[in-house]
């Protein structure tokens, strides 16, 4: 378990810092939440508007906590040039994925970076010694970002199966539909807030604080931490199994509404006390650090600590160039795009898209059949307002099913275009040929991936912030083919 860190028994001298010193680096933390505070704005919000974070309010103290309890290794700094050069070259990959975070709009990516910044700046001012100690406070801080959520779908699933097989194992009947658990009292939906990672996150944060802390065995924490993280998937699918059979028993007289929620917070307490006895099996005998009588005084090398400065508000200064290129960008846009209310709509179809700066309709005839094309504009992007994401789409999926799906790819006038053909069908028969691509910059592409490595690439060279969305769409008997070359003419006719 590398991650976890140890107290080594020995006695350390105290360590004091001189008051221009100790300003400076409360400077740089002070120049460092206001650098990047958008990041940390959304880190907050998250940690008070999702319930499954709301652990995470306490991280940063803790950590803040833990910093001061090992703060002799400050004292044990040994500055060799192999550790400037790792710990600055960590710090600047983390201030460059920063940028690429900002750049693609992927918040998680963007905030590892920035909660990683610490570790890197310990790394290469006062050398591997210090972050060896220092090492688990300053990981365990990485843990406030808010991430995880992509798991909840997972855990359902686990919740769900774990409550089918308890409830056949004691003679309840049930019959499960994806998430929903029918009984013959009533039905059960495995809902996200009964995924349980509340549960598990939190778990494993006090496993990790309980592991560094109190058990000072590589091999104990190990089996530790794999038990806290076993613990929590199997009691919440015991807390489930446990409300649907109290709905059983009860003919669904108890366990449901307030009562459902009461009975889940008990159990949760209950399976958290248990972990907590559960920790004391693996316990080592309690190390806290031992201070001399004697005092070192902590050196912070200026020309270090300058280059850091440096580093930490290349990111920034580099955003803030971005946005005002990007400002002039947006300036330049015309005011003639047609709005949303002006698209005319194909027996109810057309792309579902929203923040684009403009939207451009035209329709075309082939062989008597009428081809509509959409251009759907994104000169700039931000978290409001992104070419490429979830709320996007090339059609709406509760009138909308796709009948036919291949992605194919042509080649026409010394340009390659990346295309994917739908055939869309409704519940009244109709139906909907329609090809779709992205373009940024020069590329044509239907890869979600490539657009977005696509837009970093450009938004780096500070040439193009954003992308467009181009559709062709025919209710009539028009070949993929014809849809494509009709697009594709539009593009063409752009260009001269």
């Amino acid at each position: 378990m590398t991650s976890i860190s140890n107290d080594v028994p020995n006695t350390y001298r105290n360590v004091t810092i001189a008051p221009m010193q100790a300003a400076c680096l409360l400077a740089l933390a002070v120049l460092w939440l206001i650098a990047y505070f958008s990041t940390f704005e959304q880190i907050v919000l998250t940690w008070f508007e999702s319930t499954t974070f709301e652990h995470a309010v306490i991280i940063a103290p803790i950590a803040i906590w833990l910093i001061y309890r090992k703060r002799y290794a400050f004292g044990l700094a040994r500055r060799r040039n192999i550790d400037v050069t790792l710990g600055f070259a960590g710090l600047l990959a983390a201030v460059l994925l920063f940028v690429v975070g900002k750049l693609s709009l992927i918040n998680a990516l963007q905030q590892f970076a920035l909660m990683s910044m610490p570790l890197f700046f310990v790394w290469g001012i006062f050398g591997f010694v210090t972050l060896r100690h220092l090492f688990f406070p300053l990981f365990f801080l990485i843990l406030s970002v808010p991430f995880g959520e992509f798991m909840i779908p997972h855990l359902q699933e686990v919740t769900a199966d774990l409550t089918v097989m308890m409830l056949k194992v004691v003679g309840v009947p049930v019959y499960r539909e994806g998430w929903y658990l029918q009984i013959p009292e009533g039905l059960f939906h495995v809902a996200e807030a009964c995924s349980g990672i509340r549960f598990l996150f939190s778990t494993i944060t006090i496993g990790l604080l309980i592991a560094h802390l109190e058990i000072r065995s590589r091999i104990k924490q190990a089996v530790f931490l794999a038990c806290v993280l076993v613990i929590p998937i199997l009691a919440n699918g015991m807390r489930a199994f446990i409300m649907v059979y109290i709905g059983h028993v009860s003919n669904m007289e108890a366990a449901v509404g307030f009562d459902h929620l009461v009975y889940g917070w008990v159990f949760f307490f209950f399976v958290t006390a248990l972990v907590l006895a559960f920790s004391r099996l693996f316990y080592d005998e309690k190390y806290v650090p031992k201070f001399s009588d004697s005092t070192t005084t902590v050196a912070l090398p200026k020309k270090r600590f300058a280059a850091a400065v440096i580093v930490i508000a290349l990111g920034p200064v580099f955003m803030g160039a971005f946005h005002s290129q990007q400002t002039q960008a947006l300036e330049q846009v015309s005011e003639d795009g047609v709005v949303l209310t002006d698209i005319k709509s194909l027996s109810g179809w057309q792309p579902i898209y929203t923040g684009f700066d403009e939207y451009r309709f035209e329709t075309v005839q082939i062989n008597e059949a009428t081809i509509i094309l959409h251009e759907i504009t994104y000169v700039t992007e931000n978290e409001e307002k992104e070419l490429v994401t979830w709320n996007n789409k090339p059609y709406d999926p509760e009138v909308w099913s796709v009948a036919e799906s291949e992605a194919r790819v042509i080649d026409k006038a010394q340009q390659r275009f990346h295309y994917k053909y739908l055939q869309l069908k409704n519940g009244t028969g109709r139906s909907i040929h329609l090809v779709y691509m992205w373009k940024v910059g020069d590329v044509y592409t239907v890869n979600p991936i490539t657009v977005k490595g696509m837009q970093v690439l450009n938004k780096l060279s500070l040439n193009d912030f954003g992308g467009v969305a181009l559709y062709a769409a025919s209710e009539g008997n028009v070949s993929q083919q014809s849809l494509i070359e009709a697009l594709i003419k539009l593009e063409q006719q752009k260009s001269e």
